[in-house]
């Protein structure tokens, strides 16, 4: 099960196991409601700008691996 990863439906809220062979396909569907899982978005492309309001959304509560890069304008 280690090639897998936990991906919440954006729908019902259910968790669904996505198995890394199928992370790129465009077809998976929610085990319980059957809508569309974009994985995709679970990842982004770019740098996320995290503030003290966000953190724990987007950083402590996020399934997958982060990495965190820390700025001080000082």
């Amino acid at each position: 099960m280690a090639d897998t990863v936990i991906v919440q439906c954006p729908n019902c809220g259910a968790k669904n196991r996505v198995p890394a062979s199928r992370w790129d396909d465009r077809g998976a569907v929610c085990g319980k409601c059957k809508a569309h899982l974009n994985t995709s978005s679970l990842y982004p492309d770019r740098p996320v700008v995290v503030t003290d309001s966000t953190f724990r959304h987007e950083v402590l509560d996020f399934q997958g691996p982060v990495v965190v890069e820390f700025f001080a304008p000082w």
